[in-house]
């Protein structure tokens, strides 16, 4: 195979039953830093009227302040309360949700490879985010409808490269993890994956995508679901 990631080689063998996307920066390209500008223009603490030091309080990997959210153990309301006291924000809620929300556009060519996926695999969307950005996100973009199951962290109750967040979807998968393949644009969270034993591409570009999925014989692959491509009756989320 050429230049591909090793872990996604014997596709005869084990051939892919469910494939998993991450959704920020695989689906929906975004920038978080996008959010720290806008609000640092509302901070009355001087500290914070950085975008820097918001981005850092915000999402730090470890101590972020999107981290509870993410994981659902706050609710959105209480997100924001907990950022207007610490930044000392002259902002109301309302004026708050466009600046989380509108971060997004959308790699046309990833949703065309969901599409031609759809119908021939299962396909999941195993996603870290927030109740304000799924919504939005769900609300804008129609090929996020074409998941048979939404895996998202802040219903899971855990953000990967967590152990449970993936437990969670090999459940709904019901497969080998060797018949999985799992999409995302972070290396460790890749890693986490290949330690259960799915298969997982690090996600650079549309054009490795689709030469990968290519070399895993995807268009062999016996059709499931509807017909129609449209998505199946069960609830979308787990």
């Amino acid at each position: 195979m050429k230049g591909f990631d090793r872990e996604l080689e014997r596709p005869r063998e084990n051939p892919v039953e469910v494939v998993l996307f991450d959704l920020g920066n695989v689906i929906l390209p975004f920038s978080h830093f996008q959010i720290a500008e806008k609000l640092a223009r509302f901070a009355r603490k001087s500290q914070f009227q950085d975008p820097l030091s918001i981005f850092s309080e915000i999402f730090d990997l470890e101590k972020g302040l999107i981290n509870p959210y993410e994981r659902g153990e706050i609710s959105s309301s209480q997100f924001f309360e907990g950022l207007k006291e610490r930044f000392d924000l002259s902002l109301s809620f309302d004026d708050f949700v466009p600046i989380w929300n509108e971060i997004f556009t959308e790699n046309e060519e990833v949703s065309e490879v969901i599409r031609s996926l759809k119908g021939k695999t299962r396909l999941g969307l195993l996603s870290n985010t927030n109740p304000l950005h799924f919504e939005y996100a769900l609300e804008r973009f129609p090929v996020l409808r074409l998941f048979d199951r939404w895996i998202l962290s802040h219903e899971v109750g855990a953000k990967k490269p967590a152990l449970e967040i993936f437990q969670t979807a090999l459940r709904w998968a019901s497969a080998l993890p060797e018949r999985i393949l799992f999409i995302d644009d972070t290396a460790g969270h890749v890693e986490a994956a290949r330690r259960l034993g799915i298969r997982a591409l690090h996600f650079t570009s549309a054009s490795r995508l689709r030469s990968s999925l290519h070399d895993l014989h995807l268009d062999q692959i016996g059709r499931s679901g509807n017909a129609d491509g449209n998505p199946s009756d069960d609830d979308h989320t787990i």
